[in-house]
């Protein structure tokens, strides 16, 4: 058994829980036939049982804490307690069904308990971004893409005036769009970090299939992801200089090649540039301006502890806010949402540390930056496993700078050494 961990740990862990595995296994119901359900649930019921098993065999005392895990934990907790009275103690009857229920409130609470839980198993381990496990993620990434590409199907549900493709009938667009994205960062750091020009050209291809991935899905949450996180990266990694140099550069290409790109989306049927016309010409914003005013002035009545875990009235009633920072504080307060504040300056400056000094964990600094940008107008908080894993992943992880020998006199290069906390 112990043999076996160590073998999932190295190479599975990670894309296990994120996207590629996942993606691929949900094609399983419509090639089949199968329930979907069976196959979601038996999935997570694996995932909850691997996880539990890496908590049980980590050598580290469990809660002997850092800090930074430290303040995870009091978070956690915080929201736990938050979740457990707005559904078990005192539910709020204003919000009108089916938007919520006692029982939907019942599910979310498991399936925020099992998201730490899985969290946790996240603690930090050079094993998680080695390249084996990159590589493993970046093939069956691609993987489930290509799956994706050729059997999506066009839906209305999210947009009636806009169609979009969901990846398969559990994989929404949205889902369908970040899984792009996130093909495309992983990809855009290898080309920066590829050992040949062959790997560099696989990486071309595959950051290619993920933007195709985002256009297909037409959602536009992933487009802005992207540009964001890039420009990021580039930033951080190359300096201001360079950086800046490359974007414009990748700015000028994209205004010169314009005409073509709109014509190859339209041939693949996407309708992300019609999106996006609207959101910049018509200011459409889903509704969302709505529901952040409503929500500010919920976190206003409610500023020490919060008032509920999902917005409990007005526009967005039982639904999230769709921004992580307002939701955070309208379901904990002051006194869980200075608690995440402090977390995310932790966890992102460590992110942006390892991409200065191009660590092999740069790839999944990249996630995480992704999940946050995402997080700031797309998913809920209490929902996003993937955030909660990465952001106790990077609360574990305890980053030192060495400097180097220099080479020739005045030059001192640095490196980032990423350990385990004791």
């Amino acid at each position: 058994m112990t043999s076996f961990l160590e073998k999932y740990k190295d190479k599975y862990h990670f894309s296990v829980n994120f996207y590629s595995l996942f993606l691929i296994a949900t094609f399983i119901p419509d090639l089949t036939g199968i329930n979907k359900l069976y196959i979601k649930y038996a999935y997570w019921v694996v995932k909850i049982f691997l996880a539990f098993l890496i908590i049980r065999r980590d050598k580290r005392p469990l809660f002997r804490f850092s800090v930074a895990e430290g303040l995870f934990f009091m978070l956690v907790v915080i929201y736990a307690a938050r979740i457990f009275i707005d559904v078990f103690i005192l539910p709020v009857s204003s919000i009108p069904k089916p938007e919520w229920s006692q029982a939907t409130g019942i599910i979310d609470f498991i399936g925020y308990v099992i998201g730490i839980l899985i969290a946790f198993s996240f603690r930090y381990d050079p094993a998680f971004h080695s390249p084996v496990t990159f590589n493993f993620f970046w093939v069956s990434l691609s993987i489930a893409l290509v799956l994706a590409y050729f059997l999506s199907y066009e839906t209305l549900d999210l947009d009636v005036h806009n169609a979009r493709y969901d990846a398969n009938s559990t994989i929404n667009s949205i889902m369908y769009g970040q899984t792009g994205c996130a093909l495309a960062l992983i990809s855009l750091y290898g080309i920066a970090n590829g050992p040949s020009k062959m790997r560099r050209l696989l990486f071309l291809l595959t950051m290619l299939l993920g933007l195709i991935s985002i256009a297909k899905a037409g959602s536009r949450s992933p487009v802005i992801v992207f540009a964001l996180v890039s420009i990021i990266y580039l930033l951080t990694r190359l300096g201001k200089f360079k950086g800046t140099l490359i974007i414009s550069c990748f700015a000028f290409m994209l205004f010169f090649f314009i005409q073509p790109i709109m014509a190859f989306l339209e041939s693949i049927g996407s309708t992300i540039t019609n999106r996006l016309t609207n959101m910049i010409v018509e200011k459409e914003s889903s509704g969302r301006d709505l529901i952040y005013s409503n929500t500010w002035k919920l976190i206003q009545e409610y500023p020490l502890f919060g008032s509920f875990y999902v917005i409990p009235k007005g526009p967005g009633a039982g639904g999230y806010p769709h921004n992580f920072l307002l939701e955070v504080f309208l379901a904990t307060g002051i006194a869980g949402g200075i608690l995440f504040l402090i977390l995310l300056i932790i966890t992102i400056s460590k992110a942006l540390k390892v991409i200065k000094f191009n660590s092999t964990a740069s790839w999944v600094s990249l996630l995480y930056l992704q999940i946050i940008v995402y997080g700031m107008f797309s998913t809920g908080l209490y929902t996003s496993q993937d955030f909660w894993a990465l952001l106790f992943l990077f609360a574990s992880m305890n980053v030192s700078t060495y400097s180097a020998k220099p080479v020739q006199k005045k030059q001192v290069s640095r490196s980032v050494y990423l350990k385990l906390q004791k």
